[in-house]
């Protein structure tokens, strides 16, 4: 069973100063701040003390906690959305600091209605020599109501009665001390033990820290429904992952070199995961076990002739993408994980370089029935064998143009795409017979 241990950081401190002398307020201590992203269909949100950025803080993520005088500060949150150059406010919230507190800001809901919640704790100090930890759960989790939550040892089911907190979306619970060791952490309706959400593999939380566990939403990266991290008040942040989903992989065949194929995920070629894979094919998602994972390709049907052999390390609960490409002549796996989350501001297009004919290309979005003579490409200088990063889109029509870098000589296109908001669309690059053309194959809904 795998176990992971809640790493611990050092965040700096930030002072700020106040002139003995002002009529303003004066500062009599600090108190430390910081927010969560609890929004799962929220683009990136910029954190702001008035009208200056704290940082950036995508889904699932807390920002880097700050310590700021216990004074009254107005803290915005906003976001970008593809063709507007202004970032958009989509809500603030007044705060008075207090002095030896942690206030955790929670921004919950949509965009179009977020809420903010405010979770607080006193700042607390730990000697080396500690054996606990502090332990606060918060719900964030809006679709799933009134849940109960558990912490125990590995093999104990849950039983009525011994929850650690009874919590409604928006609610945090009451901090406690609990001694380092190995748990699960498991999530039920509320009132019903039988009825589990979530059961974490068993995890070790260390020592000498505040961990504030938070139940969330899963989205489309998570082989779960329901997501639980761990942060703690430095701002590291853990995954616990529900051992009741195990990892997937989705293969992609996507080198010339390579015949149709059938893989295996084991050492002795009994467990046939995919079979006749052919150049271009994409399967859908695929469990596959936690941890290392043996990969061989062989030709299709025969097991005697052993086109690959790889290991894909498998984490619970993620999803990976398996290219089967070409380095310097060989056949090689590649793993790539990419973000699937959807976000309700914008269309996102990522693609695997794997057109060994083209090493280095240039992509070019431009509103569909437009030219690209006079346009600058949306990426450039794509590397083989590299997954480009995600790029926003409005909602529209579109033309896509694939040229070789630094010219505007076509490869492919123009593909026509219909976008719309929370659209994510995934796509390998691949050799046509031509080597003068190559093509971007879309990959079908997961």
């Amino acid at each position: 069973m795998m176990r992971r241990a809640l790493p611990v950081l050092v965040a700096a401190a930030i002072a700020a100063g106040c002139g003995s002398e002002s009529s303003l307020p004066q500062a009599t201590g600090k108190g430390t701040i910081r927010m969560i992203n609890a929004m799962p269909e929220s683009p990136t949100v910029s954190f702001l003390i008035e009208e200056r950025t704290l940082d950036t803080v995508s889904y699932k993520n807390n920002s880097s906690p700050g310590r700021w005088d216990d004074l009254e500060y107005t803290f915005n949150f906003q976001i970008s959305r593809p063709s507007q150059v202004q970032p958009t406010r989509i809500a603030s919230q007044l705060l008075d600091v207090a002095p030896d507190v942690e206030h955790t800001f929670v921004l919950r809901g949509s965009i179009d209605a977020p809420g903010v919640d405010t979770w607080e704790i006193p700042e607390r100090s730990f000697s080396e020599n500690e054996t606990i930890f502090e332990m606060r759960v918060g719900h964030a989790a809006d679709s799933l109501g009134t849940v109960d939550v558990y912490i125990g040892q590995e093999g104990v089911p849950p039983q009525p009665g011994d929850e650690i907190a009874t919590l409604a979306p928006g609610e945090v619970s009451t901090p406690r001390d609990i001694e380092e060791d190995d748990y699960v952490v498991t999530v039920t309706s509320a009132g019903d033990a039988g009825n589990v959400l979530f059961q974490s593999i068993p995890t070790q939380i260390v020592a000498s820290q505040s961990v504030l566990i938070t139940v969330l939403e899963g989205d489309a990266n998570d082989t779960a429904p329901v997501a639980v991290r761990i942060f703690n008040q430095e701002g590291s942040a853990a995954t616990l992952a529900d051992s009741r989903f195990p990892p997937t992989a989705r293969f992609v065949h996507a080198t010339t070199d390579l015949g149709t194929a059938d893989i295996y995920d084991d050492t002795g070629l009994q467990n046939r995961i995919v079979a006749d894979l052919a150049y271009g094919d994409i399967t859908a998602d695929i469990e596959v076990p936690a941890g290392e994972v043996p990969i061989t390709a062989t030709a299709a049907g025969n097991v005697g002739a052993i086109l690959l052999e790889d290991t894909l390390t498998a984490f619970n609960g993620t999803r990976v993408n398996y290219y089967l490409s070409k380095l310097a002549g060989d056949i090689v796996g590649e793993p790539i994980r990419v973000d699937r989350r959807s976000t309700e501001t914008a269309a996102r297009l990522t693609f695997f370089h794997s057109a060994a004919n083209n090493r280095s290309v240039d992509l070019y979005v431009v509103d569909a029935g437009t030219a690209i003579d006079e346009a600058l490409p949306r990426l450039a200088e794509q590397a083989y064998l590299q997954q480009t990063p995600p790029l926003a889109l409005d909602a529209g029509s579109y033309d896509i143009y694939v040229t070789t870098s630094g010219e505007k000589t076509v490869l492919e296109g123009p593909l026509g795409l219909e976008a719309s908001y929370g659209d994510v669309f995934e796509a390998v690059l691949l050799d046509r017979v031509n080597p003068s053309l190559a093509e971007l194959k879309f990959f079908p809904p997961p």
